[in-house]
This record gives C-alpha cells, structure tokens and sequence, in this order.
C-alpha cells in the first residue's frame, strides 16, 4: 500500500472526493499580503465596537436548552425502538448510555457535571460509525451542543464581560497579524468566531469575517495533457463504398486517417471539452450507369468538433459541427464503343460539380453523424455520485458538505473546494500558481485540515489503533507499509526497552488546533496537541505538542519527497513545572511511538488508482509524485501518470 500522509487521518482527507469550487481570478496569482492592514483595522474596529453592544437576552438559556436535549434523547430512543430490532436498538441504547446526563439534568446537578455528560455524549454523537448521520441523532447532536454552550453562559453578566474581553483582545492581536495570519493566529480568529455564533452575538461581524477568509482551501488542478492522455487516439478505417450519385451506382472502398483530439475551453462553472476528429480520406470506386463503368479517386479532408458540457449532473454534447473538403477524379471510362465512350465523359463533365456537391454532402453527414454516435456514448454516461458516499460521512463528523463548483481554462481543470462549517473561517490568502510541468496536482490550506478536524478531535481521548478502526469505518482502505503494518498503530521495536512502552497508549486531544498542519517556507510541520498521554499505569498530563517537521527533497529518479528533518519533537508549550523521571521517560516514549506516525519520509512511493475506482478513466492509473511546494499555509503536490 501507499504511504501519502503523515496521519492516517489525513489520508481520510486527501481520500475523499471533494467536489467542486471554482476560484477568482486572483486566486491564479502569486499569493500575497491578501488581507490588507486597512481591512484589519477594519475588522478590529467592528469588534471593539460590537463588543460594547452585547445583548446577553441572546445566550442560550440552560432551563430551554436542558428541556430540548431531554426531548431530543427521548426521541431518539423511540426511533431505535420503534424503527429497528429489539438487538440493534438495545445495541445503540447501549453506546449512547443517555442515562448519566438524563439523570444529571433531572436531579438538578451542577451545571459542570451536565456539561461534563453532554460533552460525553456529544463525543459518542461524532465519529465515523455508520448510523450517526440520522436525523434524530443530528437533532440531539445540535441540542447538546447548545446545551454545553447555555452552560457556558450561564451567568450573563459575567458571561457577557467575558465575551467582550475576547472580543477586545482579539482586536489588538488583528492589528498586530500581518496578511498572512499563522496557523496558530487562525484558529484563534476561529475560536472567537465561533464564541460569537454560539452566543448569537454581532452576526454582521461574524459574516464580515468569513467574507474575508472566505477563499477555497482545496484545489485540484488537473493539467490538458493529462485530459489528453484519455481522449486522444489515432484513427485508421476503411469501409466499403456502396452508393447511388445521380442514378450512378458507386461501388468501391474509402479510407480514413487522422486523429481525434481534445480541447479545454474556457467555462465557468462546468468543464468544456472541445472533441475533435482531423483526417484525410481516400477512396477508389467503380461507377456503374448503365453499360459505361467510371474509374474513380478521391482525396479529401475532414474535421468535426463537438463541445462536450460536464457538469456534476451529468454531460451534455453541442451539436456535431462538420467541415470537409473533397477532389474526386475520373481516372477511365470504360465501354467498347468509343462513342458511347465519347457521350459519356461529356455527360459525367456536366455532372460532376453537382455530383462532388452530393457527394461532399455524403461525407459529411456519414462521418458527422458515426463521430455524434460516439461522442454520445459518453454523455450516456452517469456521472458518478462522488458527494454520495461522502455526505453520510461528513455528517457523522460533525461537518458541513463542502460548496462544490468547477470549470476549465484554455489549459487545465481547476478544481476548488471549500469545507467549513458556519462557525469557522477558511483561507485569506489564495492559493499558489502550479508552475511545475505536472498532469495533476492537489492544494491543501491549513484551514482544511484545522475545519475538518477540530470538531472530531477537540478534547476527545483516543487510544493507539483507534484511527486505524475509524479509517476503516468510512471504507477507505488504511495505509499500510511495506511490512503490512499500518503506519497509525505500527508498533516500534522497542528491544532492551521495559515492557511497558510495548502497552498502547492513549492521548488527549487540545480543545484548539488538535491537529497541526502548517505549509510555511517550503516546510511542512505536522503534529498533535494533546493535554494528556497514558501508558499503563504511567501518565503524563501537560499541554504537549508533538510533531515533525519536513522539507521537499529529491530522489535520485526525479521524484519528489518529504523528508523529516531530525526526529519527533515533543514540546511543551507555555509555563509548566519540571517533568518527574517517570514522565521524562514518558516523552521517549511519545517520540518512539510517533516515529511511526510521522515517517522518515513522505511521498516515497507511487498511488496506482483502484479497478474498481467511480471514474473509469482513472482506474488503474499509476501517479508519481514530482512536485512538493509549501508556502504561505498551501501544500501543493503534483503529479505525472507514469
């Protein structure tokens, strides 16, 4: 199998079809300072002054909130009950346990423990299991939510002083940000986007925001050579001639050479494929008119385009347009008599440019209508549901189906995306020109990784192999190594060390930014945060950040790679008092296990797409890696077929 990421959940990321934005025209320069120091000012100042005008009547009320998460866990066990088996409803009764919070809110617990409860099951709500995208689950997935938050703002007055003092603060730190905001300087942008839609305050600068980080934040760029590739072929027929010109019976046979060949034209929000056959015809016949037998050559050319209309409902074809040329030449008149023969030239003279006339109009509308026949056979085809099998996934991970669009210039398929959810923020900065000769390539923004993964993993503890369970959940094969273990749960040789380090591990997951992706300066620094890691008996609970930092390098054959540079770093951030000898042994141990995680290298072998891949033309092709750019919070791969 292929190792592509330095995560398996990654992969997950990179697997998945995303459907289709298409980017403005600045989205094709060169990135720069895209949010200029007056639209920050602008955006601080909006801030400072909704910060002064909160209406605390807005925040969620915890007495509301509780009685809506009652109601949504009762219907949510009648649907179980009344719509499946008596096993498979005791099954999922079972994984939910709504008990603990049913009886937090019933007997009046402090709000901190019914919280605690609903951030539990809230977790149970979000994963990769199938069934997590019914609606009565999404109803109560909605209603915890607003039951954590109505807890959250329990006390208004000092709710709404806190609010106001983010607010405030996170004014001076825009002033402060350049146009190209860090990862880190993002998500706290996020974070206090998301406080003011999870309160219903300053709607107009919650919009204000995500109309500035509003850029797609994946790109898929498909190069015409690699359209080409698919579509151009040479062409050689020949076929008898059976035909009557002007009551003369043709019999003979005709040739065709030529090629056909593909086009991309520009279009906004659908693809444009101009199709095109270009061939030179030849034919010999006999004429038969009565006694008198015509010898016959022709020579001639023609050339048919059709603009084929992809869209994601499906294709459309223009009609066939069709322009041919033909020179036809009377090489013998045969007859005995010299007479006859004499009348006959005469009589075929007067005809010919009538007869050339039909002729041409023959030519065109056999090879028109044969080339419409074909090219029909692909708007015939069905588009395959690429969103099908993915919406029921991104519902189960909490997340937004992502806007969807395409379209094509004179040289490529540019294909954007954009996946946020109506509290979080996208890209700023647009995205790099693909300067590099490639057939393919793939962007990725911090900001998807970040969208994508912080509903899922913020504060969620998992356990060594967990993600490996997850991938397979979605049906996306798991990367595997060339031992066949996978790169997720591959345990290290750990010889000569105690027993211990060989027991799985679990980590805790930091509430912002659980995930670390970050495409600066041709490096890439990918990690984890985690408040907690356990093994055994032994634990370690600190704010951590583990991670590996990669260049793009070169391989002796051309191909592109990501090289860690230097081994894991486990760091931790922000003040915090010595670590003990059990926990320092801890850190060896989290470098040892994520040595696996985070490989030696990246992009070290070739993807060969699956037989029984959606798109046909695909299936079986080999990619390579050739090209690795990072800069300004992009990832840029791109890829030849070998």
């Amino acid at each position: 199998m292929h190792r592509f990421g330095p995560l398996s959940i990654i992969w997950i990321l990179t697997s998945i079809p995303w459907t289709l934005a298409l980017p403005d025209q600045a989205s094709c320069q060169t990135p720069a300072n895209e949010w200029s120091s007056w639209q920050r000012e602008r955006l601080a100042s909006e801030l400072e002054s909704a910060s002064k005008n909160l209406d605390p009547a807005k925040f969620p009320q915890l007495a509301d909130s509780s009685a809506a998460a009652s109601s949504s866990m009762l219907a949510a066990e009648s649907f179980f009950v009344r719509r499946t088996d008596p096993a498979n409803a005791a099954a999922w009764l079972k994984y939910l346990n709504l008990d603990p919070l049913r009886a937090a809110i019933q007997s009046d617990e402090s709000p901190a423990t019914v919280a605690r409860e609903a951030i539990d099951l809230r977790q149970r709500l979000i994963g990769t299991i199938p069934g997590l995208e019914l609606s009565s689950l999404q109803k109560l997935r909605h209603d915890l939510e607003r039951l954590i938050e109505s807890v959250r703002f329990r006390d208004a007055e000092r709710a709404e002083q806190l609010v106001a003092k983010q607010m405030v603060a996170i004014a001076q730190k825009i002033r402060e940000m350049d146009g190209n905001p860090s990862a880190d300087e993002v998500s706290d942008l996020n974070a206090v986007i998301g406080l003011l839609s999870s309160s219903g305050q300053a709607p107009g600068v919650v919009r204000a925001f995500r109309d500035q980080f509003s850029r797609p934040n994946l790109a898929i760029i498909v190069r015409e050579s690699m359209v080409q590739s698919a579509v151009n072929r040479g062409v050689n027929q020949s076929r008898p001639v059976r035909e009557c010109i002007l009551g003369t019976r043709i019999v003979g046979n005709a040739s065709l050479a030529g090629m056909v060949t593909a086009d991309l034209l520009p279009s906004l929000g659908e693809v444009r494929l101009q199709v095109a056959l270009t061939a030179n015809i030849a034919s010999q016949n006999t004429g038969y008119n009565g006694p008198v037998r015509l010898q016959t050559v022709g020579n001639g050319s023609v050339n048919v385009t059709r603009t084929l209309h992809i869209r994601e409902s499906g294709i459309i074809a223009d009609p066939a347009h069709v322009q041919a040329s033909l020179n036809t030449r009377i090489t013998s008149i045969d007859h005995k008599l010299r007479l006859v023969r004499r009348i006959a030239s005469k009589k075929a003279a007067e005809q010919k440019p009538n007869a050339d006339r039909i002729a041409l109009a023959k030519l065109r509308s056999q090879v028109g209508g044969q080339f419409t026949e074909q090219t029909n056979d692909a708007t015939s085809i069905a588009m395959p549901d690429l969103m099908g099998s993915v919406r029921p996934v991104l519902t189960r991970l909490s997340l937004d189906e992502p806007s969807r669009f395409l379209g094509s210039t004179d040289a490529e398929i540019i294909v954007d995306s954009t996946l946020r959810r109506h509290d979080q923020l996208s890209a700023v900065v647009a995205r790099p020109p693909v300067m590099a000769p490639v057939d393919a390539a793939v962007q990725i923004h911090e900001s998807l990784i970040d969208n994508a993964m912080t509903p899922f993993l913020a504060g969620r503890t998992l356990r060594e192999g967990d993600f490996e369970q997850l991938i397979s959940q979605t049906g996306i094969p798991v990367n595997q190594s060339e031992s066949g273990n996978s790169i997720v749960s591959r345990s290290v040789d750990n010889s000569g060390d105690d027993e211990a380090e060989d027991e799985p591990f679990e980590i805790e997951f930091a509430r912002l930014r659980p995930i670390i992706f970050e495409a600066r300066d041709q490096t890439l620094r990918v990690g984890v945060r985690g408040l907690r890691f356990a093994q055994g008996k032994r634990e370690l609970k600190q704010a951590m950040e583990i991670t590996a930092l990669y260049r793009p390098a070169t391989a002796d054959d051309g191909r592109a790679l990501l090289l860690r540079e230097g081994d894991v770093d486990v760091s931790f951030p922000g003040p915090g008092k010595r670590l003990s000898v059990t926990q320092a042994g801890l850190k060896r141990t989290i470098q040892k296990k994520f040595a696996d995680v985070f490989p030696a290298i990246l992009l070290d072998r070739s993807f060969t797409v699956p037989a029984d891949a959606k798109l046909e033309s695909l299936r079986g092709r080999t990619f390579r890696p050739e090209f690795v750019d990072s800069q300004s919070g992009w990832l840029t791969i791109g890829v030849d077929t070998l």
